[in-house]
């Protein structure tokens, strides 16, 4: 009697293992392959070891971020408590390998993000050559490894942001005409761009960040100038950077975002943003109009007279500004009626 029960049991078990695995089988193949697009690219792999179905759905993954999360082995040393730090040619290896069994269709999102140099450009131009051939919609380059943050923290301790190699220099293909009609989203941090002669622009580009990328003004300007419905520009700790000038319209241009460009000058746009994030030196902010701005964020990094250029350089109408942070130092304040005048001047705006 109680080897039967113990029989039972065991089946009813094994039916309930079943059971999940018969289910995802059964799904359709778009079903399934919608369900694996919202996994990790790594954890859409381990999928195909559940069943022949499954085997090869990942290919066709819409979502490819590539960093330390996802392309690391998952291993853990006891000595340490650590996992193990993933190699530079651990990283490359893996990526080709999952690239090369990729359909190299439907791709939404791909992005890079690890420490490489232009030492490892042969790899980093075939990711580039896929992205391309794949039409891929949003375009993710980050070759520092890190987030952003990590340069505002190097600079506030006064230590200068040097790369121990030459950063990549991005391929002219990247800017061919026809990878212009399906690229709505680029984001570049820590590389080289050069444009080429015959650019003719991203004419669906809608995001546009550039961060830490060796640029000239010019370059800013050609892109700008050539991507007709950008909405959201950001530019940070491009070093040679000295000017950020756009005579010609930007019509659909609503956020702007620029930190820390060291040699920057001047901003003179043509366009109407909503949004407007600024970190740096006191530098005169030209817009075609400021009627639409909402919200404003300011941080000056010098000890300048936030009095003068509150009354000199600040845009003087914003009717419909929601908010307004604005953070500076001042060394001294005379008198008190400047401090005055200068809440004067905030709350007029405001």
């Amino acid at each position: 009697m109680m080897r039967n029960s113990e029989q039972h049991l065991h089946g009813a078990v094994a039916k309930r293992r079943q059971v999940p695995e018969n289910l995802l089988c059964n799904l359709p193949m778009d079903i399934l392959s919608t369900i694996l697009s919202l996994l990790p690219i790594n954890d859409a792999i381990r999928t195909s070891i559940l069943s022949r179905k499954l085997k090869h759905v990942w290919c066709s993954h819409s979502n490819l971020t590539f960093d330390k999360g996802t392309m690391r082995t998952t291993y853990f040393r006891p000595s340490t408590g650590y996992y193990g730090v993933l190699k530079d040619k651990e990283f490359i290896k893996k990526v080709d390998t999952v690239l090369h069994q990729h359909s190299g269709m439907g791709v939404e999102h791909m992005e890079i993000k690890f420490g490489l140099h232009s030492k490892h450009a042969d790899h980093i131009d075939t990711w580039v050559n896929f992205a391309i051939a794949a039409k891929t919609k949003e375009f993710v380059i980050n070759l520092s490894g890190r987030a952003k943050i990590a340069f505002f923290i190097v600079l506030s301790r006064g230590n200068k942001w040097i790369a121990k190699e030459e950063p990549y220099n991005l391929p002219s293909q990247l800017f061919s005409p026809n990878n212009g009609p399906y690229l709505r989203c680029l984001e570049l941090t820590t590389v080289s761009l050069q444009l080429p002669s015959d650019f003719k622009g991203f004419m669906n580009l809608k995001s546009l960040t550039l961060v830490d990328v060796s640029i000239t003004d010019e370059d800013v300007q050609c892109m700008l100038s050539k991507c007709n419905l950008l909405e959201f520009f950001e530019i940070a700790y491009c070093g040679m950077v000295t000017s950020i000038r756009m005579l010609r319209p930007l019509d659909h241009l609503k956020h702007l975002v620029v930190d820390i460009c060291r040699k920057l000058k001047e901003i003179e746009l043509n366009c109407s943003p909503t949004t407007l994030k600024y970190t740096g030196a006191m530098v005169p902010l030209v817009f075609a109009s400021t009627s639409r701005l909402t919200n404003i964020s300011v941080v000056f990094l010098t000890c300048q007279s936030a009095l003068s250029y509150i009354v000199n350089d600040f845009p003087s109408t914003l009717p419909k500004l929601k908010s307004l942070n604005l953070l500076c130092y001042e060394r001294e304040v005379h008198d008190m009626s400047s401090l005055a005048l200068l809440c004067a001047c905030i709350a007029k705006k405001h």
